[in-house]
């Protein structure tokens, strides 16, 4: 990394939403010298009692060395930074806005093309989370940026650097937030069930993170499987015998009126998967079927 970290300098925040608020309010407590901006400006009134600065403008939040910016989408992000693209030269910007791989990648290349130093980033945390070791935040783009900006980074949380590739954290970030919600979908289908038999959801619950923590290792046995793309013959589990284990979770559903709705999109895939000779194969397999060609 060819740049110098900053020492404790000027950080502006655009965006006072929960998250934003979080990070301001971290980065004062770190003793950082901070301003903030935000559309409604009533809401930077408790940052400006608790000491920070308060831009009256977007160009004005601008001067700072470090501006991050926590904004609602990739739209909103476009239509505050570009009026001000000049005023940003010379400084670093961090998008931490949730996006797209390819909506970061396409504002990462706007700021190359306007000479900024530009960094994307993701946030894999609830705002009560900043500044805690559990709070994980994630940078990809802009090396140079990273080296310049980690220090404040570090205070809101553990840092991940990803690579280059400006879309790689938010590419990370949706694909965590995947597996998060597609786990949290088998809990309500855990909770739907059991609750027909009057068992109530705070047992479920504990029923269900007792068995996942218990499962949740094997994905390390599946990693290399997939890597190696071998999946003849079933070093595991084999389709035909996921396909009927699935017929029978469907099947339970449904006798218990609950709806199988979360369940039967793997079941299809893994019948698409059968019926092309492949009922032998390890049953991670279906993997495959998760590409677009």
């Amino acid at each position: 990394m060819k740049e110098t970290a900053m020492p404790k300098g000027t950080v502006s925040i655009l965006g006072l939403g929960a998250m934003g608020s979080a990070i301001a309010a971290r980065l004062r407590e770190s003793g950082y010298a901070t301003t903030v901006w935000n559309r409604t400006a009533a809401k930077a009134e408790p940052h400006r009692a608790a000491g920070s600065a308060v831009a009256a403008t977007v160009r004005e939040a601008a001067a700072s060395d470090l501006v991050l910016v926590v904004l609602l989408d990739h739209a909103s992000v476009r239509e505050r930074l570009e009026p001000v693209a000049a005023d940003l030269e010379g400084k670093v910007v961090v998008n931490l806005t949730t996006t797209t791989p390819n909506e970061a990648r396409d504002t990462a290349a706007w700021a190359a093309g306007q000479g900024l130093t530009y960094l994307d980033g993701a946030i894999m945390a609830v705002p009560e989370m900043i500044g805690g070791p559990e709070s994980l935040l994630l940078y990809s783009g802009d090396e140079n940026a990273y080296a310049i900006a980690r220090p404040a980074l570090e205070t809101l949380g553990t840092a991940s650097y990803e690579g280059t590739d400006a879309g790689l954290a938010s590419l990370k970030d949706m694909a965590l937030l995947t597996a998060m919600y597609q786990m949290f979908g088998g809990f309500l289908q855990a909770v739907a069930m059991m609750r027909t038999v009057g068992v109530p959801a705070v047992q479920t619950a504990k029923d269900v993170t007792a068995w996942l923590g218990a499962v949740l290792p094997h994905t390390a046995e599946f990693a290399p499987v997939i890597d190696g793309g071998d999946y003849d013959p079933a070093p595991g589990q084999d389709v035909d015998f996921t396909r009927l284990a699935l017929a029978s979770l469907i099947t339970a559903s449904r006798e218990q009126g609950v709806s199988a709705a979360f369940l039967e999109p793997a079941k299809r895939l893994l019948d698409e998967l059968a019926a092309t000779g492949r009922g032998a194969a390890d049953w991670i397999s279906v993997i495959d079927r998760l590409t677009i060609r």
